[in-house]
């Protein structure tokens, strides 16, 4: 019997109720069963909202297991989906990267300062981190075909955004290529915000979500690593072409995208209209979300790299008290307006936060990503300081010493992800934590100045091994945990928190390991590498140690928690089933 089949023919049984069933999620998401067939009207008088969306949750179950054996779209469709996606995760992961090798190259060519090319650096971060809660929003909110197409789209915005960087003007003094970044960021934001959610629903049915999760994993931390190899090898030729590598590919993601990529439709469902979800928006949720996460960056970049005004002591308290009242705003909205006893899924607020609730949610969207973030990019950054500064490489060598850990990630994330979808998750997890955490564990007792390079090679190998072993199911079971309608909500969400670990990870290696050195040695180590001042080494290593420690704790905490989650596969169900609703009606699929 199919996992499918299994799960309809258990609705009626209370006990079978497993994890993400005390998640009701939003019935505006979805919408109801097209028609009056599903309930009869005096259930229909009875019955809450909540209920109205288990029953329509219950018939798109039975949909997707019907499109397990319905000839309506290629089984292959699927690998179709899945390559383009892995490719869409490649390059948004590799461009954030591959820049920082063409950084010396930028300032000279284009006239930018030191504050300017930083935030050249990051804006295209911050764009990513702002927009994918709106998008994770629209992407749940049930407009007919809309994952798929906010995904295409994505593609051809991060390919025009692309063209535009390489196209940037010395005379702008990198003011125009500033805002190119935030147009390819956006195009960044509209791949990434429902990538695992696209390809989850794809997968779903054939119960190979992990597998393909695991794919898209690899490719995200290949992009990683390799961005600075890349960029390295693009900017011999000319700047530009750290952006216009990217153009044939986006054209083919592109175009692959518009071809063969789009949501499945199903017949029962009585899809929105942006004019029925526009008067129900939850506007000061947006605004007040987005606000708080573009003021966080901006005082923290300003506070690190000290830029004229804007860095001064006023201005960042300023923006500091701003950000409180506005984070203020937000949570009164969702948590005593828009939510709690407020509820109506007619008006679901921004980010519902029933999905907090969700305790395999928390475990993997906000721990794995938060968490678990600051600690893979901890390791990242503290060894591009490492290597630059005691190993005295340029930018382009520290990128190299650093793909035994992208490589380890990528050995084991395909592998691990399929076995997720075999065994289930949590010894995965839990195992490839308790590695990485000794891995880490050793490197501050044994890395010094001139440790040899294969041992360090080898601890970040297992340390990316470990990684990998959890990325993969931790995405999956992300996936799983939820209903079908929040998977653009949880993969957002994820991408969020991933994206704000990156920020706290560069203020905990700022702060702590370069802490002792004046700014000028700042820029020259992290701008252009070739070695470190004997005068300010064992301060160094000192900080650098000390961000090894707080990763370790970081990691072990991440390991700890991974124990809770689930052993077997299983998959979100609503609260309630619908008596309409049973294997029958897969038998007669």
């Amino acid at each position: 019997m199919t996992d499918k089949q299994e799960y309809v023919e258990n609705m009626d049984d209370p006990s079978s109720r497993t994890i993400g069933s005390d998640y009701s999620g939003s019935a505006a998401h979805l919408g109801e069963p097209a028609g009056g067939d599903d309930l009869p009207s005096s259930k229909l008088e009875r019955t809450t909202s909540m209920e109205h969306q288990n029953k329509a949750q219950a018939s798109l179950d039975v949909e997707m297991a019907k499109a397990r054996i319905s000839n309506t779209e290629p089984p292959s469709r699927r690998w179709i989906v899945l390559a383009t996606a892995t490719l869409g995760a490649l390059f948004v992961s590799l461009q954030g990267s591959a820049l920082i090798v063409a950084l010396p190259d930028l300032m000279r060519e284009l006239d930018i300062d030191f504050a300017t090319i930083i935030w050249v650096l990051l804006t295209y971060t911050l764009a990513i981190t702002a927009t994918v809660p709106l998008l994770g929003y629209i992407g749940d909110a049930g407009l007919k075909g809309i994952r798929c197409r906010m995904f295409n789209i994505g593609f051809f915005v991060f390919t025009l955004g692309s063209l535009l960087c390489g196209l940037a003007q010395k005379k702008y003094n990198g003011y125009d290529l500033l805002g190119y970044r935030v147009v390819q960021g956006l195009g960044g934001a509209l791949l990434f915000s429902n990538c695992f959610a696209i390809v989850a629903d794809k997968f779903y049915p054939y119960n190979q979500v992990g597998f393909a999760s695991g794919i898209i994993n690899i490719a995200f931390a290949a992009g990683t690593i390799l961005g600075p190899v890349i960029g390295g090898a693009t900017v011999k030729a000319s700047w530009k072409w750290v952006f216009f590598f990217n153009l044939p590919f986006g054209a083919v993601g592109t175009l692959a995208g518009f071809l063969f990529c789009h949501d499945t439709i199903f017949s029962h469902v009585e899809y929105t209209t942006l004019k029925k979800l526009a008067p129900t928006f939850d506007y000061i949720g947006f605004i007040s979300l987005t606000t708080t996460l573009v003021l966080l960056f901006v005082v923290v970049v300003s506070a690190l790299f000290p830029n004229g005004k804007v860095s001064e002591t006023p201005s960042l308290i300023g923006m500091g008290v701003a950000m409180g009242v506005l984070f203020i705003v937000f949570i009164i909205q969702q948590t005593f307006v828009r939510g709690g006893k407020h509820y109506n899924p007619a008006k679901a607020p921004f980010i519902d936060f029933n999905l907090f609730k969700n305790w395999v949610f928390n475990n993997t969207v906000v721990l794995g990503g938060l968490a678990g973030g600051v600690a893979r990019t901890n390791l990242t950054f503290s060894f591009i300081f490492f290597f630059q500064g005691p190993y005295s490489k340029d930018p382009l060598m520290a990128g190299i010493l650093l793909i035994p850990f992208g490589l380890g990630i990528m050995m084991s994330g395909m592998p691990s992800g399929r076995l997720a979808d075999v065994i289930g998750f949590r010894y995965l997890c839990t195992g490839g934590l308790a590695l990485a955490s000794v891995a880490t564990l050793i490197m501050p007792l044994v890395i010094k100045p001139d440790t040899n390079t294969w041992v360090i090679s080898a601890l970040l190998f297992v340390n990316g091994l470990g990684w990998g072993l959890y990325q993969s199911p931790s995405a999956s079971i992300s996936m799983l945990c939820i209903l079908p309608q929040q998977r653009s909500a949880s993969s957002s969400l994820r991408i969020m928190f991933t994206m704000l670990s990156q920020m706290i990870a560069i203020v905990i290696c700022f702060k702590i390991i370069i802490s002792g050195m004046p700014p000028e040695a700042v820029q020259e180590l992290f701008i252009y590498g070739g070695g470190i001042d004997a005068m300010y080494l064992p301060s160094f290593m000192h900080g650098w140690r000390i961000v090894c420690w707080i990763t370790f704790a970081i990691t072990l905490v991440c390991c700890i928690c991974s124990w809770g989650l689930p052993v077997q596969p299983v998959y979100a169900k609503p609260e309630s089933a619908s008596e309409d609703v049973n294997a029958t009606d897969i038998e007669e699929a």
